[in-house]
C-alpha cells in the first residue's frame, strides 16, 4: 500500500494552524504520518501544536532555529511516506485532497508530482470566505488553467505554475533534487523550475482541493524573497540556462517595465537582447539600454536567429502577442516563451 506523508512547517500562526491541522486530519485518506516543523514561532502555535499531537498519535511536532528553508526540508525528511504532500498552516485542504492526488499519481506514473486547482480567498467576518482581489485574482484564474503536463513545462515562465500547498511528491523526487535550495528568490518557486529543467512532468487534479487564504502578514507579502522582482530574476535564471537561449539571445516582446527588467536580469547572465518588439508606433525606432525597438513586423519573418520572449502584464497582452508568434510558426516551449 502506497505510504503517504504530510508535511508543513510554521511560524507564527496561532490564529490558521489548528484549522490547517483539522483539515488534515478529516482528510478520506486516513492513513497517513504528519510531520510538522515548528520554525521558531514566539506566539502561541508551539503550545497548539503540542496539543494536537498529544491528541492525535500521526502527528510528530519538530522544531527549528534555522532557516525557513531550513524547517521546509526538514519537515518531508522526518516523514516516512513514498508520496508526501506539502501543507502550509494558514491554507485549509478539503477533505478529499489525499485521495485525489494519490488515486492520480499512482494512475500516471509518469508524474513526479502533481497540485490541484486552487481557490484564493481572504478570511472574511463569521469564518466566511471573500474573493480574492488584484494580482491573487489573475493568478488563481491563470494557474487554474494550466494543468496538463505540457502546458506546465511551456508556461512555466509566466509564475509558479504549481501552488506549493498543493502539492504531492514523490519522495525519491524529492531525494533526488536535494529537497528546497535557498536562493535569493523562493525556494517552491525554484523547486518546480529545477524539477522542469531536469525533465520531470508535473500535472494536476482538476478539481479544487485547497483554499489558499491571502492575508496581509502571509510570507508571500512580507518576506523578501517572495518579492515581484525574485521572481523575475529566477525567470532569468532558468532562462539563461537554457542551451538556445545562451546561444541564440533572445528578442523581447514587450518594452515595458516586465520587458526592461527581463532584459536586464538576462544581460547579467550574459544573454544576448537582440531587440524589443513592440506594437506602439511610439516605441518603434528607438533604442533602449542601446538595443533596438522594432514592429511587430519582424515575427511574419521568423527570425530564426533568436528566441522569442513575450514580456507583457496588460490583459489580453500575452494571448495577441502568442497568436502573432504562433501563426508566423514559432513554437512555444522551443523558440517562443511567455514571461510575466
Amino acid at each position: 500500500m502506497t505510504r503517504i506523508s504530510i508535511a508543513m512547517p510554521t511560524r507564527n500562526a496561532e490564529k490558521t494552524v489548528a484549522a490547517a491541522i483539522r483539515s488534515i486530519q478529516e482528510q478520506s485518506w486516513r492513513e497517513f504520518d504528519f510531520v510538522i516543523v515548528d520554525h521558531a514561532s514566539t506566539d502561541g502555535t508551539p503550545g497548539i501544536l503540542a496539543e494536537a499531537a498529544r491528541e492525535d498519535s500521526r502527528i510528530t511536532v519538530l522544531r527549528s532555529e534555522g532557516t525557513f528553508v531550513e524547517a521546509a526540508n526538514l519537515a518531508w525528511k522526518e516523514t516516512r511516506g513514498d508520496l508526501i504532500a506539502r501543507m502550509d498552516s494558514d491554507d485549509v485542504a478539503h477533505p478529499e485532497r489525499l485521495s485525489r492526488q494519490v488515486d492520480f499519481l499512482n494512475s500516471h506514473p509518469e508524474l513526479a508530482a502533481c497540485g490541484s486547482l486552487v481557490r484564493i480567498g481572504k478570511r472574511g467576518v463569521a469564518g466566511s470566505i471573500e474573493a480574492a482581489e488584484g494580482g491573487y485574482q489573475r493568478y488563481e484564474t491563470w494557474v487554474n488553467s494550466v494543468t496538463t503536463p505540457e502546458q506546465i513545462l511551456r508556461e512555466r515562465f509566466v509564475d509558479s505554475p504549481l501552488p506549493n500547498p498543493t502539492a504531492l511528491v514523490r519522495r525519491e523526487v524529492l531525494e533526488a533534487l536535494g529537497g528546497y535550495h535557498d536562493p535569493d528568490w523562493a525556494e517552491d518557486y525554484d523547486f518546480w523550475l529545477r524539477l522542469l529543467e531536469k525533465g520531470f512532468q508535473l500535472g494536476k487534479v482538476e478539481e479544487i482541493l485547497l483554499d489558499w487564504f491571502d492575508a496581509p502578514d502571509r510570507s508571500t507579502r512580507t518576506v523578501p524573497r517572495y518579492e515581484l522582482t525574485r521572481f523575475q530574476e529566477a525567470k532569468a535564471h532558468y532562462l539563461s540556462r537554457i542551451p538556445e537561449v545562451q546561444q541564440l539571445g533572445v528578442t523581447l516582446c514587450g518594452a515595458g517595465p516586465i520587458g526592461k527588467e527581463m532584459a536586464r536580469y538576462l544581460r547579467s547572465r550574459a544573454v544576448e537582447v537582440n531587440a524589443f518588439c513592440e506594437v506602439n508606433e511610439r516605441q518603434i525606432g528607438n533604442r533602449i539600454d542601446g538595443i533596438p525597438v522594432l514592429g511587430p513586423d519582424v515575427m511574419s519573418g521568423k527570425l530564426r536567429s533568436t528566441i522569442l520572449l513575450s514580456a507583457v502584464g496588460q490583459p489580453g497582452a500575452r494571448a495577441r502577442i502568442r497568436k502573432l508568434a504562433l501563426d508566423a510558426g514559432f513554437v512555444e516551449g522551443a523558440d517562443f516563451f511567455c514571461v510575466a
